[in-house]
């Protein structure tokens, strides 16, 4: 029978302006709060973060800072003070949360998500650390020395073995991630309000991302070009979401004379006004050419926004039925599918009601349940193989642990 567990996750990797990864971090560890009281979780923090969770998790949660935010500083936590900690605090189970795991594993069993392989199958759309040989070998060597490793897809899961060919298809489990409760149809007097105070020009096409080339901004822009130039809409489009690399061609097809007033890049919107940029919009477009997740679309249907999305990686698997599914590298496509979701009233409301329906199903809470189950998992296992699993498979051992984890 397991025992009260020893737990660390390291979310040393949060960015100061959160994205999806820095999202699944912060609800992850909040869920948990809320769905276990049993064991007891060591959240490993940078310094400057050490207040990122205050009043959100209850008595069995400690705060860990172990490092500071530059980039060198993090790898000396990740691959020096976790280690340590673990080792002197006995931990059970340690958890990666982004990519990498600490080189030396101690006696702690471990789990990691890998959130893409986009590095892998598109490096040309990433930075050049992404891309280096030296990160992408930590990525495959993390991936093979898990004990257990956690995807949001089952687009993400077939990409892994594609990329790690030797590993086993039983060491992944699809764990799909939440759509936070701040994400709902809303009132208009509410984000109209937000929309001024922001200075968003309405009535407005929205995209939420960071602006780089997987994102595939350079071609939404060129498909309302083509609208806008024939008279056939009145919508603005609007741009949120950080600069992130090798932006220039986006930015440099909003300077045409013929879009001049009409493509608004409103930079970053923090999470307390994020819902009412959505749920003002009339239409929400992410043409983006892979994603293991895809935060954006599933928080734009869950505002009952009507959404078309690229029908391509994880996008289609999550959101087939309930969004519009265009050719990400079609432009023409993609503007006709605008147009027709900009003035066909019936396929707008059939959009928003399957949206909802579909928003509804990716909950933080079965995130979380579904995340301990896999902690519980990897753990029977180690006594299974020290001899001292108990019979009878009670709840948390390794086989009902793996059924639940894959549920």
């Amino acid at each position: 029978m397991i025992g009260k567990l020893r737990i660390a996750i390291d979310i040393s990797a949060l960015l100061p302006q959160p994205t999806g990864v820095d999202v699944y971090m912060l609800r992850l560890v909040e869920h948990l709060g809320q769905v276990d009281h049993a064991n007891d979780y060591r959240v490993i923090v940078n310094y400057e973060d050490r207040r990122c969770l205050d009043g959100r998790l209850p008595y069995n949660f400690s705060i860990v800072p172990l490092a500071l935010r530059s980039r060198p500083a993090r790898l000396i936590g990740q691959q020096i003070a976790l280690p340590l900690q673990a080792a002197a605090h006995r931990i059970d189970v340690v958890h990666s949360p982004s990519f990498i795991m600490p080189w030396y594993r101690g006696r702690a069993r471990h789990v990691l998500t890998v959130h893409d392989m986009t590095s892998f199958s598109r490096p040309e759309v990433h930075v050049a650390l992404r891309r280096s040989r030296l990160y992408r070998w930590a990525v495959r060597m993390s991936i093979r020395r898990a004990d257990l490793v956690v995807v949001p897809s089952a687009h993400t899961k077939r990409s892994v073995l594609e990329h790690v060919t030797d590993l086993a298809p039983d060491k992944i489990e699809v764990v799909p991630y939440g759509v936070s409760d701040d994400f709902h149809p809303g009132i208009a007097s509410d984000y109209q309000r937000v929309i001024e105070r922001l200075r968003i020009a309405a009535p407005y096409i929205l995209f939420v991302g960071t602006i780089e080339p997987r994102k595939n901004v350079a071609r939404l822009i060129e498909a309302y070009r083509l609208l806008i130039s024939s008279g056939e809409i009145v919508e603005h489009l609007v741009i949120v979401g950080r600069l992130g690399w090798q932006y220039d061609d986006a930015l440099a097809r909003v300077e045409d004379p013929g879009l001049r007033g009409r493509v608004h890049i409103v930079g970053y919107v923090g999470a307390a006004d994020l819902p009412a940029v959505y749920q003002g919009a009339r239409l929400f477009v992410y043409p983006s050419i892979e994603e293991g997740f895809g935060f954006p679309p599933l928080e734009a249907v869950a505002c009952g926004v009507p959404v078309i999305v690229s029908a391509t990686s994880s996008l289609e698997e999550n959101l087939r039925g309930a969004t519009r599914l265009v050719d990400p590298y079609d432009i023409g496509e993609l503007a006709a599918a605008m147009k027709e979701l900009l003035v066909d009233e019936s396929e707008r409301t059939r959009l928003r009601t399957a949206g909802l329906d579909r928003a509804a199903q990716f909950r933080w809470e079965a995130t979380a349940r579904r995340t301990l189950r896999c902690y519980r998992m990897v753990t029977s296992i180690r006594q299974a193989v020290a001899g001292v699993d108990s019979p009878g498979t009670p709840p948390g051992s390794s086989d009902e642990g793996a059924r639940e984890c894959h549920r």
